[in-house]
């Protein structure tokens, strides 16, 4: 494979993938939670442009703003109903997110099955961009610069913000922070709020270049899963790490054995280092 089109492709998957990352390892790093209600939220994102959209009849720029109103809602609705009431009780906690998850999927399922055909015409950039010997859709180059610009903004508000910094002190040291009247509830739920927009905006973003269906939240949670976990869990820079080594090795694996593979690959890969490391490649005690 030439190594243009591995470099650059390394790019694209990475970026990409750490777009659909990001909030999850900020819910992990702040709540200290796996957050398996997470890939619920790539189909709130769509379904509630198309809603707006083709049900409700509003135009489609306005359907996409609004669209970030139900899932920033889905995201407080996680915390305040799901996550506070069993968060001294991790294992029906888990069990309560991925029942979460799977009402959303089967709701959308029943008013939008995959024959109805639902289409975001969000495409920004028509047709291919040619990078030396490689040519990249221009949709997917456009959705990785927009994911490369959110994790600067992200960090930009964990370094230099005070609600940054506070969420910053709490993944380092919760009962240290409570201890001087931090408010978890409400940094908990901005939080939960906060990490909801990255995976609404990468939906938004590919949904001209990648199917959409009711099933679609799952493929992209396990890339969210994969990165967040191999990267250390709750840890941004292990998730920036993560991001472009699972994208190197889906760039290599699908353009030189099958693509079809990518994922088991990125599953293998991340195993291996796992028993080797098994708090990920940049565990730390806080989130940055």
């Amino acid at each position: 494979m030439d190594p243009t089109i591995a470099l650059v492709y390394t790019f694209v998957f990475g970026s990409l993938y750490l777009g659909m990352a990001l909030g999850f390892t900020i819910i992990a790093g702040v709540l200290r939670i796996f957050n398996l209600a997470y890939g619920a939220l790539f189909l709130v994102a769509a379904y509630s442009v198309w809603f707006f959209w083709k049900d409700v009849g509003l135009t489609f720029g306005i359907s996409l703003i609004l669209a970030f109103i139900p899932v920033a809602a889905f995201a407080a609705f996680t915390y305040l109903a799901v996550v506070r009431p069993f968060i001294r009780t991790e294992d029906y906690m888990l069990a309560a997110l991925i029942c979460v998850f799977i009402i959303v999927e089967e709701i959308i399922n029943y008013f939008y099955p995959e024959i109805v055909g639902v289409y975001l015409p969000t495409k920004v950039a028509e047709g291919t961009v040619k990078i030396g010997t490689a040519s990249v859709p221009g949709q997917m180059l456009f959705a990785a610069a927009v994911s490369l610009t959110m994790i600067v903004i992200y960090l930009l508000f964990f370094i230099k913000t005070k609600t940054g910094l506070i969420m910053r002190a709490i993944s380092q040291d919760p009962y240290a922070s409570k201890i001087v009247g931090v408010n978890f509830d409400k940094m908990f739920v901005i939080s939960m709020v906060i990490a909801s927009i990255p995976p609404a905006m990468i939906i938004i973003l590919i949904a001209p270049v990648w199917a959409l269906d009711p099933f679609v939240g799952w493929s992209l949670f396990s890339y969210a899963i994969i990165v967040t976990v191999l990267g250390g869990l709750g840890n941004l820079k292990g998730t920036i790490i993560a991001a472009y080594i699972i994208g190197f090795i889906n760039a290599t694996v699908g353009f030189l054995i099958d693509p079809r593979m990518m994922l088991f690959s990125s599953l293998v890969i991340t195993v291996a280092v796992l028993v080797v490391k098994p708090k990920g490649l940049a565990r730390a005690e806080s989130i940055w």
